[in-house]
């Protein structure tokens, strides 16, 4: 059981510390502020957002540095 609870314990910390940021009721960092912006207008990006709500994502896939890059590169394409 203690090999079980390791695990469990693992997998679910980053949605646990993601929940515990959001339950704060205070503005997110600046950084989050501008993920979200930058989601605006790109419904893939939110439809993986929602999964991590969801917790059919895992928090880390997407909040990996490439996964950011590439969503705040899709919205710089998309303002620019």
């Amino acid at each position: 059981m203690a090999s079980y609870q390791r695990s469990r314990d693992e997998q679910s910390q980053p949605i646990y510390q993601l929940t515990c940021e959001f339950a704060k009721l205070e503005p997110p960092p600046p950084e989050m502020q501008q993920l979200f912006g930058a989601l605006q207008g790109n419904q893939p990006a939110i439809d993986d957002f929602v999964s991590v709500m969801a917790g059919t994502l895992p928090v880390p896939e997407f909040f990996g540095p490439e996964n950011i890059e590439r969503i705040m590169a899709q919205a710089a394409a998309l303002a620019g």
